[in-house]
C-alpha cells in the first residue's frame, strides 16, 4: 500500500533527481562552453535554492530512512553509496559557496555582496579557499556524476536482472 509517507520520498528522491541533474549539465555547461554570466548567475541562484532544500531532505532522510537502506543493511555496497549520495547532497552546495568567491545572490536578491578591491575590480573574499573550493567542487561534481550511474545502472539491474519492484515502486508505488 502506498503511503503519505511513501509519496513524500518518492517526490523527493525524483525532486531531487531533478535538480541535482539540471545542476550539473548546468554546471558542466557553464564550465566547458564559452564564459556565459548568466548560466552562472542562474547556477548560482539555483545552488542557494537547493541549500536550503537539501535541510528538509535531511530531515526526511533521518526520520524517514528508505527502505533500501533499511532493508540492506547487510549490504554496506547499497549502504555506504546511499550515504555517499547524502554527503554529496550537502557537501556540493557548500563547495559552491565557498567557490562563488566574489558574491551570493538569489536571482536579484543579494545574499553576499560583491567584494570590491580599492581598484575597483570584483574579487574573491579570500583567494585560497575560492581555489581549493572552485578545485573540491569540480572533483565532486565528477563523482557525484559517477555515483549517480552507479544509481541508476543499479536501479535497472535490480529491475530487470533480479526481476524485482524497486524501480516500479519507485516510479508507481507499486
Amino acid at each position: 500500500m502506498d503511503t503519505k509517507k511513501d509519496k513524500v520520498t518518492r517526490f523527493l528522491h525524483w525532486g531531487f533527481a531533478y535538480f541535482v541533474l539540471t545542476m550539473l549539465v548546468l554546471g558542466f555547461t557553464m564550465t566547458n562552453t564559452e564564459f556565459s554570466p548568466n548560466l552562472y548567475y542562474l547556477h548560482k541562484s539555483l545552488g542557494v535554492i537547493f541549500s536550503v532544500l537539501i535541510g528538509f531532505r535531511l530531515y526526511w532522510r533521518i526520520t524517514q530512512p528508505w527502505q533500501s537502506s533499511t532493508a540492506h543493511k547487510k549490504n554496506s555496497l547499497v549502504h555506504y553509496t546511499h550515504t555517499i549520495l547524502v554527503i554529496l547532497l550537502c557537501m556540493m552546495p557548500i563547495t559552491g559557496l565557498l567557490n562563488s568567491g566574489f558574491s551570493v545572490h538569489l536571482f536579484d536578491f543579494v545574499i553576499v555582496p560583491e567584494n570590491i578591491n580599492a581598484a575597483g575590480n570584483n574579487e574573491p573574499f579570500n583567494a585560497t579557499i575560492y581555489e581549493t573550493a572552485k578545485l573540491v567542487h569540480k572533483l565532486l561534481a565528477y563523482f557525484f556524476t559517477m555515483l549517480i550511474f552507479l544509481h541508476i545502472i543499479s536501479a535497472l539491474k535490480h529491475h530487470f536482472i533480479e526481476k524485482d519492484n524497486t524501480l516500479r515502486k519507485m516510479f508507481l508505488g507499486k
